[in-house]
């Protein structure tokens, strides 16, 4: 069952951030630049702990490859905090133990950027949308998202987006030959998502699956990968998953997704709470536009 609604996002509460590995020199990521530059770093330290308090501490949270090398990193102590209209309606099913499948896409803002998306995720709907079961299907022609085009239009009556000119192309980088942007789910097609514009951003490689390791997921893999495997071995339960993209001013591009992640019947069991960057080493991207360079161009 798919519900949609309309919310007002902000994040509010205090995320401590906690990191164990490697300490390097911080890229450019500042609230004054919209363009970041990620590069891995030499130097190293043992371990470090951040404090995040607001979304734009998050958005401006310094991409380290080395601290960060599939690009996500935990949130106070992995314990989830959801917003706004889906906070209470995880309570009530775990309240309840009720665990129907139920989604809600947020929509676009006035600007035509993707906002947050919430579910209920069951075995039942995970199994609908497996391989075994059926094919994904492609994108619509319609799937164009914020950032996709340097000429890009938004229409806010159709609630599309339209342009000739994509900026996004193949690159050459260390251990990783493509395109640098997918359009990147934010519901995974795997966890019962659509292939729409609302449920998809403007995001790297890295971003959506690290480095592209089946046996250590990074990106938006590393939370949809844990929450299959659970939901693969506990069939009667159902889990609460809330992705929330975070942007800086009016950029188009987000800088990163939140990603909220608990059990309805077992909370303590099975959670998460996941800062995932929207960077992608060895490249500057301008968050203004979506157009970006490689080091050294």
């Amino acid at each position: 069952m798919k519900l949609t609604t309309k919310w007002f996002l902000a994040l509010s509460t205090v995320l401590a951030i906690s990191i164990s590995g490697c300490s390097a020199v911080q890229g450019s990521n500042t609230s004054q630049s919209s363009t970041t530059k990620s590069a891995a770093s030499s130097a190293t330290s043992t371990s470090t702990t951040e404090t995040a308090q607001t979304n734009g501490d998050l958005a401006n949270l310094p991409f380290d490859l080395t601290k960060y090398p599939q690009n996500y990193t935990t949130l106070n102590q992995n314990v989830p905090i959801f917003v706004n209209g889906f906070k209470q309606t995880v309570a009530a099913a775990q309240k309840a133990k009720t665990t129907r499948a139920q989604t809600y896409f947020e929509g676009l803002d006035d600007l035509g950027r993707t906002q947050s998306v919430s579910a209920i995720v069951t075995y039942s709907i995970m199994h609908s949308h497996a391989s075994s079961v059926r094919k994904r299907p492609a994108f619509p022609k319609t799937t164009k998202v914020a950032g996709e085009y340097a000429d890009g239009v938004y229409n806010k009556n159709l609630q599309q987006w339209f342009g000739r000119s994509n900026n996004n192309r193949m690159v050459q980088l260390n251990g990783y030959r493509g395109y640098l942007y997918n359009k990147s789910h934010l519901l995974a097609w795997s966890l019962g998502g659509d292939m729409q514009t609302h449920n998809v951003i403007l995001g790297t490689r890295a971003q959506n699956v690290g480095t592209n390791d089946q046996r250590n997921p990074g990106g938006m893999a590393y939370t949809e990968t844990l929450t299959r495997n659970y939901l693969s071995s506990h069939q009667d339960d159902a889990v609460a998953y809330q992705v929330i993209p975070v942007y800086v001013g009016q950029e188009l591009v987000p800088r990163g997704t939140h990603v909220l992640v608990q059990s309805i019947n077992n909370p303590s069991q099975f959670q998460a709470n996941v800062w995932v960057f929207n960077t992608q080493s060895g490249v500057t991207i301008n968050y203004n536009n979506g157009s970006f360079q490689l080091n050294g161009e």
